[in-house]
């Protein structure tokens, strides 16, 4: 019992989270989850093959955009910051269900190098120390924009209806077999994703922007991932 009601009051707190967040949202009901009227159909709703497709659609995303980031940050000359996103990288790569210790040092490194990439195209925009930097990879740059921009619209693949995860039947999910690190990791999932896509949006944008103005070719699906392909 004291189980069911952690797991109660998880679940309906990544709800009251969610109702705060504005725009990006994940669209919960394409994994099973969510899209019903009441709490007994909301049981029915998810199973715990759609909590664990949306953990792997999670994942992957951020697989991807981790490897964005490490490959623009080789470009850049930042080997340190290169090195920090195949570590975090490497958090994923295990296998099985990532824990909420493993998806926050992801997220909190994933923020880091968003930061330091931001950074770095903002100082050799403004030729800051220029002179003794080493050319930018331009290869490389458009290979990690390509990356990134693939990690970024799985992200956007996910938006909408992130309220659904509130509507989720505990009792019911364990009674299906859910592990109860895997809903745990699902909650964290709802409450930190929306944040995430928008400040890899701004990261993607500061990028494209950072190569048109340096000669760098930008793959078609980085200006479609903002929005200017469609």
């Amino acid at each position: 019992m004291n189980k069911r009601v952690l797991l109660i009051s998880l679940l309906a707190s990544a709800g009251v989270v969610a109702s705060g967040v504005a725009n990006a949202q994940l669209n919960l009901k394409q994994f099973g989850i969510g899209g019903a009227q009441t709490s007994a159909d909301a049981g029915g709703a998810a199973s715990p093959g759609g909590l664990s497709q949306l953990l792997q659609t999670y994942v992957g995303a951020n697989q991807q955009v981790l490897s964005g980031q490490s490959t623009l940050a080789s470009a850049m000359g930042l080997s340190g910051a290169a090195g920090q996103a195949q570590q975090a990288a490497g958090l994923l790569s295990g296998g099985g269900t990532p824990s909420v210790s493993q998806l926050t040092q992801v997220g909190s490194t994933q923020q880091s190098l968003s930061q330091t990439l931001t950074q770095a195209f903002a100082n050799r925009a403004g030729g800051a120390s220029g002179g003794s930097q080493a050319p930018v990879n331009k290869q490389a740059f458009t290979e990690g924009l390509s990356s990134l921009a693939k990690g970024v619209n799985q992200y956007s693949s996910m938006q909408s209806g992130l309220g659904s995860i509130g509507q989720m039947n505990p009792s019911s999910l364990l009674q299906a077999g859910m592990n109860p690190q895997t809903m745990q990791s699902a909650s964290y999932i709802a409450q930190s994703a929306p944040g995430q896509l928008q400040s890899l949006m701004s990261t993607l944008s500061s990028a494209v922007q950072f190569a048109s103005s340096h000669g760098i070719s930008v793959p078609q699906i980085a200006t479609s991932a903002l929005g200017g392909g469609q």
